[in-house]
């Protein structure tokens, strides 16, 4: 760095502290002590539980069994999944302030903006070894492995880290045309990787993958780590290059979104601090919504199908998001494969995990329930009621719910043996529930002032707790009603469907309630 851009940065740095805007000393040891507090109050006790039931022999078979598989697969996911996030938030991410001051001056960018993405960088590395060595001293409790195939692992976790870093910055510089090639390029290559015999020698995947402890040879291990090696060496060295890159209003739209939306969400509002990161319609312009039917007639016929063209109409004009919602419930499906086919505890993560994911995807096509809360006060419009107009929405996100989450099963029970109808069951009803939680989400309104009244306890303010539950009601909701659903098809499909009905009852009574309440 050189000797002026180093003055000007203390000087801009100073100017901040001086408003008040930085990080005092203070505050930097209150977040370190925060951190420590809460990695050994509830992380610890976490990553204890998940050791304890990963080293269980039944557990670990499976691990020593799907690891490679499964490590090469996350490799390839986590490096799209980043070139996707730099075109919403990258890692040369600073405040509206500093991007003024730093990024918008006459000092090269591979220099002022290098600090916040040499800690990015560094947190993703840290990361990538802590849980590559988290998953290697399972297996090396369990005897399947060496420490020095541990440790093999480990670093081989830290350069991912270092490459999905890289791609990080690589899809905060590119546009979003060359994202989407991008991600679509990684993703053909992962796909090359499980298809073709002989690939894997050739593709990052399969070097991570060779290294897995209970499948590595740790002498042989050289090749696979050097090639990881030079990835990482070969992102790190185009930082710089794609740091001056970067377009300054790029930099300053992201900077104003984070800003506003870390705005709303401490101040409880997370539904519009979600909404900033929307996208915004720009392709489809030509599709019509409504058909030439009018309101009930032609080709399409019916309010029923005029509203589901409408809805699919309105998601397709965001491509990205209409093809997340689809990946995102092809995935549901795969989990409830995993949670039908589980035991013990393993049911509840896999069926929880398959609920927050199945939860996600349907937003995209629930943005008609937003549009009942938002007209419910109003006068009926089309002469329609507020709940025939809340059951005309459900078209879309219940018939794309159940054909993508029943393929989603489908190649489950080809990948790994299981019976299908139970899965297909659990999948179906679990989608209707979660519909149902999309309504009753969709009516939530703005957060209640009495919440924000302090709750006084013998361990401090617990007022941000229930904020926080009231935020997260409808995943908690969702949680429990798949989770539910899906530990009750272990006794049969008769006493799975009964309680899939009853919660969907008390759902839609939940629902009904506060819809016609605003």
């Amino acid at each position: 760095m050189s000797r002026e851009t180093a003055v000007a940065l203390r000087a801009v740095r100073s100017i901040r502290r001086e408003r008040a805007e930085g990080n005092s000393r203070g505050d930097v040891a209150y977040a370190v002590y925060a951190g420590i507090m809460v990695a050994a109050i509830v992380v610890v006790p976490i990553l204890r539980a998940v050791v304890l039931y990963l080293a269980e022999p039944a557990a670990s078979a499976v691990l020593v069994a799907v690891g490679p598989a499964v490590s090469g697969t996350v490799f390839a996911l986590a490096c799209a999944a980043f070139v996707a996030l730099g075109g919403v938030r990258g890692p040369a991410l600073l405040s509206p302030f500093l991007v003024f001051a730093v990024a918008g001056n006459g000092h090269p960018r591979r220099r002022t903006l290098l600090r916040p993405v040499a800690r990015s960088v560094l947190a993703l590395a840290v990361a990538g070894a802590g849980i590559a060595l988290l998953v290697a001293l399972v297996l090396v409790a369990v005897g399947t492995t060496s420490v020095a195939g541990a440790i093999v692992f480990a670093v081989a976790g830290a350069l991912i880290g270092v490459v999905c870093g890289g791609c990080w910055l690589l899809g905060q510089r590119a546009s979003a045309a060359v994202r989407a090639w991008i991600v679509v390029g990684v993703l053909a290559t992962w796909a090359a990787w499980v298809v073709v015999p002989g690939s894997a020698s050739v593709l990052p995947w399969g070097w991570f993958a060779s290294l897995f402890p209970a499948a590595a040879d740790v002498a042989d291990a050289g090749l696979s780590l050097g090639g990881l090696g030079l990835l990482a060496a070969a992102a790190l060295a185009v930082i710089p290059m794609l740091l001056d890159g970067l377009r300054g209003p790029a930099l300053l739209a992201q900077a104003q979104r984070w800003q506003t939306a870390g705005t709303l969400a401490f101040t409880g509002d997370l539904a519009m601090a979600m909404g900033e990161f929307r996208a915004v319609p720009r392709r489809g312009r030509g599709l019509s919504a409504m058909g030439r039917g009018g309101r009930g007639g032609g080709r399409w016929g019916g309010l029923v199908w005029v509203f589901a063209r409408r809805d699919l109409v309105g998601s397709l004009r965001t491509p990205a998001r209409f093809v997340l919602a689809c990946a995102g419930c092809l995935g549901f499906g795969l989990l409830i494969v995993v949670a039908v086919g589980a035991s013990g505890v393993a049911v509840w993560i896999a069926a929880c995990a398959a609920a927050i994911v199945g939860f996600l995807a349907l937003g995209v096509w629930s943005d008609g329930f937003r549009h009942v809360a938002e007209v419910a006060a109003a006068p009926p419009l089309y002469g329609v009621s507020t709940l025939r107009l809340v059951g005309l929405h459900t078209v879309l996100p219940v018939v794309g719910g159940v054909v993508f989450s029943a393929a989603g099963v489908v190649v489950g029970v080809l990948l790994w043996g299981a019976v299908v109808w139970p899965a297909l069951a659990a999948a179906v009803l679990s989608v209707l529930l979660l519909v149902l939680v999309r309504v009753y989400d969709s009516a939530k309104g703005p957060l209640p002032l009495t919440l924000m009244a302090p709750v006084p306890t013998p361990a401090g303010d617990a007022s941000a707790l229930v904020v926080a539950a009231w935020q997260a009601d409808a995943v908690i909701l969702a949680g429990v009603a798949v989770g539910l659903t899906v530990v009750s098809f272990a006794g049969g499909v008769g006493g799975g469907v009964l309680v899939a009905v009853g919660l969907g009852l008390v759902v839609v009574w939940m629902a009904r309630r506060r819809i016609l309440a605003d």
